[in-house]
């Protein structure tokens, strides 16, 4: 068979107002800000497809990371996805209380940032930014939503308390895919479920 150039013409569609925007599917978050808390974990490359589904559900996303979870994506990937910079470290504009957000998404979650949360320990932008966060759950202001990912055989008595701890002061704990004895991230669906619902929990809460 002999291919010919009409071949190669595509049907793309009607161009969309920047390179970077996106059709929306829902606006059940629209107006909503969610900061995207992103660790060390191998599961962080999965993040600039969750920001855009995110932002196809109106959200207005800004990612926020360690130094390790940087291991895994790259700041370029969150720019352009987010269509912001994200924050990979604070400076004297201490950006972890500016303008902060409705919602604090933490995925992936790793054991070693879940128990500096729990534990008060604000030693990176992400752990310092849930510091805050935290102050504000119990203010009734923003919420909290943590999606835990590591090897099974650190899912313990340590990781539970912590988990407990934080559940009992009001942060959303979304249980992992369990599958091949790890606790991997939830589906990106599943987790924009989860900041749907907590972000429409606020607005009820703001009433």
């Amino acid at each position: 068979m002999a291919w010919l150039p009409d071949d190669f013409q595509w049907d793309l569609g009607e161009p969309l107002d920047g390179d970077r925007a996106l059709a929306l599917t829902s606006t059940a978050m629209s107006g909503i800000k969610v900061a995207l808390c992103i660790t060390g974990g191998i599961a962080a490359f999965r993040c600039p497809g969750l920001i855009r589904q995110l932002r196809r559900n109106g959200a207005d996303v800004h990612a926020i990371t360690t130094p390790t979870a940087l291991q895994f994506v790259t700041v370029d990937a969150l720019a352009w996805t987010s269509t912001y910079a994200p924050l990979t470290a604070l400076d004297g504009r201490a950006q972890h209380v500016e303008n902060p957000p409705d919602i604090y998404l933490v995925a992936p979650a790793s054991y070693s940032s879940i128990n500096k949360f729990a534990h008060g320990i604000a030693d990176n932008a992400v752990t310092t930014t849930l510091a805050s966060a935290l102050g504000h759950l119990q203010s009734g202001h923003s919420a909290i939503v943590l999606a835990p990912t590591m090897h099974g055989s650190m899912v313990n008595a340590i990781l539970r308390e912590s988990l407990a701890k934080l559940a009992n002061l009001g942060v959303t704990v979304l249980p992992p895919l369990a599958r091949d004895g790890k606790a991997l991230l939830p589906s990106d669906e599943e987790l924009v479920r989860a900041v749907i619902q907590a972000s429409q929990t606020l607005k009820k809460k703001r009433q």
